[in-house]
């Protein structure tokens, strides 16, 4: 299969798949072929990337003649970054600057030590969380504030679930610095288990 970008055609398919890779494997990469399918030699110019963690490497400044190919070679580092990714680079070429975007795409499994530092409050063998307190600062009642925590779910391959905790004093809660519990429910094993998250706030 061929996906035509203007004068370049990239052999084979433009997105590639990495399958389930794990963050302690290190960077993962791959290549592609361009080839020049027009009738004039065209220059590769420039290349860029959607995020730090993608770097692309080409000859640039090649001057690709008709019916030549070059690679690209697309590079992804994992650490640090958990789930699903589809992250893609860009090579600029010839006069008019067209464009062709080629794709990584994947699961990054994060480590044990990634995973621990990153959800380090144990609520139970198969529930962790990012955090169990937040300091919301100065309060006046009827303003509102919200923080998120996040739950990793271990009895469910370690996929996570964002909870949004949001807090209003009224004028019935006590002045001054309070330490307010607040429940928050997630699911664990196919049952509800109750959260505790503490707000430390000040009252005005």
């Amino acid at each position: 299969m061929m996906l035509v970008a203007d004068t370049l055609v990239v052999i084979g398919l433009a997105t590639a798949s990495l399958g389930t890779i794990q963050e302690t494997g290190g960077v993962q990469e791959h290549t592609f072929w361009l080839r020049n399918d027009g009738t004039e030699a065209v220059m590769l110019q420039q290349g860029y990337t959607s995020c730090e963690c993608t770097v692309i490497d080409f000859d640039r400044y090649a001057q690709v003649q008709p019916g030549d190919s070059s690679c690209v070679t697309l590079r992804f580092n994992p650490q640090g970054r958990g789930g699903e990714f589809n992250v893609t680079g860009t090579v600029v070429y010839g006069t008019e600057r067209k464009r062709v975007k080629l794709s990584l795409t994947g699961n990054s499994v994060l480590s044990e030590e990634t995973l621990m530092m990153r959800y380090p409050v144990a609520v139970s063998e198969w529930t962790r969380l990012s955090t169990d307190r937040f300091d919301l600062g100065v309060m006046h009642p009827g303003e509102t504030k919200e923080r998120t925590v996040v739950v990793l779910h271990r009895d469910e391959n370690d996929s996570t679930e964002q909870l949004t905790v949001s807090f209003t004093p009224n004028d019935k809660t006590p002045k001054g610095l309070q330490h307010i519990s607040y429940p928050a429910v997630t699911t664990e094993n196919g049952k509800q288990r109750q959260l505790n998250i503490t707000l430390d706030v000040m009252i005005k």
